[in-house]
This record gives C-alpha cells, structure tokens and sequence, in this order.
C-alpha cells in the first residue's frame, strides 16, 4: 500500500490544528448556526459543520490511540496516510508479532481515522495484513459492523473517549485470534465451479456487459490458482482471491482505502458468503 508514508512513532505525523470558524453572507452578516472547518497552518476549507460540532484535534486522536496501544502490549505505528487536504488521516498500527498458521504468516493490524471533514466520524478498525501478497482484510464481523468503532463529532465525545480506547484493545484481540478463522477456511474445500459462482456473485453478469466487466471477473476467478500463495483449494484460497483482486486493484489512495472499511466490499461481502456455506 505504496500511499502510506512509513513511521516509527506517532510523532512522525504531520500535525496541525483544526478550527471552527463562523461563516459570513454576500453582505458580511454572520450565518447562525453553520460554521467552516479550517486548518490553522493553511486556512484550507475541510467541510461545513453545526454548531454542536467538536473539531477533534489530532493530537486528541494520537494521544487515544498511544494510551490504548500501551494497555495492549508492544504496538508499532508503522505508517500514516491522508487525503488531500488532510482532512481524513488514517494510522497504520500493528502488533510486534507474526500469526503463523500452517506457514501462512499474517500480521495483526488496526486502523485508526481522524476525520476532519464534517462528513465522517473517528474510527478504529481491526485489520490483518498477508504477508506473502500483502493483502488486507478488514475484520468487521460479516453480519454486524460490531468491530468497528466510530465516535462522532459532538459536544459528548469527551465522554466516548474510553469507549474508544476499550475499542482498541479488542481489536488487537480480535486480530490475536484471527488464526481460528484462517485455519477453519483451510480446512473447508473450495471448488473452481464455487469460485466461478463466487465471482458472479461478487461481479453479476450482465445482459450488455462491457469487456472490462469480463476481464475484471477473469482475473477474479483465476486468482484463486494464480494469486500469491493460492494453490485453488480452499475458502482461504477463494478469500484471498478477493482481497487480493480489491487491495491491488487500480491506483492505492487514503479515499479508497477508507472506502474499503464499508460493509459492502467484494472482500467483506466474500468473507459472509463463505461463512454461510
């Protein structure tokens, strides 16, 4: 994931303050109500909020995320990345250690997003990285999205605080205990004819489908033989056909990879289709 810049320590991120500033008409009357969300350091414009809006600052956020990262044990952040205007900020963090299951190596990750853009919330989001393809799944539970916590921008987000950091800690368990799951697909036999299903599934045909569609189902399917480390023999194998077709699929950016914590990605929607079979 080429957009992340690499880290030792939080602070390493770019830091900066965000303002709530008051808008003004044509008439330089004051707006009630509405306010702009403003970098201090550039005067960017980041969104519109009300007036029940907490800007939460970065240094706020890092300080969660530290304070959460020593009550679970030895946690390096290895990488940040941002938007454009730097108003939505995701930190890469993973634990100081390898899951080995049956060769396969995958190493724990969680995510962290400081939004700042008057559209989105806080979050933390457990996450795994394979380390022989360097895919990623995100680890929302594939009925509910109980892994993933948000806290929201208003007047009571002192009090989400802990609720956040608690967060935190079961997502580094969560990703400890991944290795049950990895080990169950393994064990589950997965055909060509089911991958096919699965790809049509994931990418239905359509009456006048374009070329491109054909192709990006090809190469779906045929990741399940071909796509690092897959011998096309198991759910795993099918799993990480998906996630490996969505994490390098076209130009990596901070704005796809937060669209990838959703509910209705290919990789998601893979992961609750092969469970219920």
């Amino acid at each position: 994931m080429g957009f992340f810049t690499e880290i030792g320590a939080l602070e390493e991120i770019e830091q900066f303050e965000i303002e709530k500033v008051g808008i003004v008409d044509i008439n330089n009357r004051e707006i009630p109500g509405v306010f702009s969300l403003q970098r201090t350091d550039t005067r960017e414009h980041l969104g519109m909020v009300k007036k029940n809006y907490r800007a939460i600052q970065m240094t706020e956020m890092l300080d969660i995320i530290d304070t959460a990262s020593t009550a679970v044990g030895n946690i390096l952040h290895t990488g940040w990345a941002s938007n454009r205007a730097g108003s939505r900020i995701v930190i890469r963090s993973k634990l100081d250690e390898v899951i080995d299951v049956e060769g396969d190596k995958i190493e724990p990750h969680f995510y962290s997003v400081i939004d700042n853009s008057g559209k989105g919330s806080n979050k933390s989001l457990p996450s795994t990285q394979r380390i022989v393809c360097d895919n990623a799944l995100h680890l929302i539970d594939v009925h509910e999205n109980r892994n993933m916590y948000s806290a929201k921008h208003i007047s009571t987000f002192d009090e989400k605080v802990f609720s956040l950091i608690d967060n935190i800690k079961a997502n580094v368990l969560t990703t400890k205990n991944f290795s049950k799951t990895v080990e169950k697909l393994k064990r589950q036999k997965f055909t060509f004819n089911q991958m096919v299903d699965l790809a049509q599934m994931l990418i239905p045909v359509e009456d006048d489908e374009t070329q491109n569609r054909v192709k990006k189902r090809d190469r779906l399917i045929g990741l399940f033989s071909g796509g690092m480390g897959n011998v096309a023999e198991s759910k795993w194998d099918a799993l990480n056909a998906v996630t490996e077709f969505e994490t390098h699929s076209g130009k990596p950016s901070t704005e796809k990879f937060l669209r990838s914590f959703g509910k209705n990605t290919l990789s998601h929607r893979a992961h609750a289709h092969l469970a219920e079979l």
